[in-house]
């Protein structure tokens, strides 16, 4: 598999890629070892993948959608021109995304220095967890794996941090956004995404003789990995105590911690 750089990132020496999960992937994490990918149609953001060059249409239609009351004084056959060209932008820009979306996996990372509360609210519930990983380590393990990965409907694998633009609405005098210089798709976000601060793995299928629901990624011999499982800030003590003796089973209980940030009965002695 080839392996790139959307473009080219730096880690700060005290910052941690960390993945909210519930139970079940990080039971599925400990029993196949893998790093799970979703494609990006599964995921809650309808502009996943869109590229800089998929923005004009968007700019068009945005434009409409903003100009109807100016359509009054347009006569019918105006009105018709007016309609079938924005049905055929409309269609372009969703069969260009829907391609992109069902062929680009994703494993998606926060990326920060501490635990994000904002990412346990919105990924996870009390029974969940995060892990933990130094940064660059993960990358070459990762790197390493795609390196050894052999299926033939899979042949690229970018990794990168993920960049947010005023995309929706989209703002075409945002000179940030020309001067980005992406490479590759799925690495563009709107502002209103900004607090997720992703660094993301992104596995592209070549093909679309098959349709593939995920990928996985082994690690490889996790037990030598240098990561940490951390417990919700909220998690009952006796939930706390289960995921350590699964761990124990393993001899992985060294790697359990909990949250460090504190509850209100931590401060105060209250719930």
């Amino acid at each position: 598999m080839q392996i790139e750089r959307n473009k080219e990132y730096s880690f700060q020496n005290d910052q941690f890629l960390w993945r909210y999960m519930d139970l079940h992937r990080l039971i599925y994490f400990l029993n196949s070892e893998n790093i799970f990918f979703s494609p990006l149609n599964s995921f809650f953001d309808p502009l996943e993948g869109i590229a800089e060059k998929h923005l004009h249409d968007k700019e068009f239609l945005d434009a409409l959608d903003h100009r109807k009351e100016k359509e009054e004084g347009l006569s019918k056959k105006s009105k018709e021109q007016l309609k079938e060209e924005k049905h055929e932008v409309k269609e372009r820009f969703k069969s260009n995304l829907e391609e992109i979306q069902k062929t680009y996996f994703a494993s998606c990372w926060y990326l920060g220095v501490r635990e994000s509360l904002a990412m346990w609210d919105t990924y996870s519930n009390k029974d969940s967890v995060a892990l933990k990983f130094n940064p660059e380590r993960l990358c070459k393990t990762i790197i390493e794996s795609c390196r050894n990965f052999d299926n033939p409907d899979f042949n690229l694998m970018v990794h990168g941090k993920v960049e947010y633009f005023k995309i929706s609405p989209f703002d075409p005098k945002d000179s940030s956004l020309k001067n980005a210089g992406h490479r590759f798709k799925g690495f563009l976000k709107d502002l209103s995404y900004k607090h997720e601060e992703e660094f993301r793995f992104l596995a592209v299928q070549n093909s679309n003789n098959k349709t593939y629901s995920f990928f996985e990624l082994s690690l490889q011999n996790l037990h030598n990995l240098d990561f940490s499982i951390v417990t919700h800030p909220y998690m009952e003590p006796w939930k706390h105590n289960n995921i350590y003796n699964i761990l124990k089973s393993k001899g992985w209980e060294s790697k359990l911690v909990k949250s460090e940030i504190p509850t209100r009965m931590q401060v105060f002695d209250t719930p």
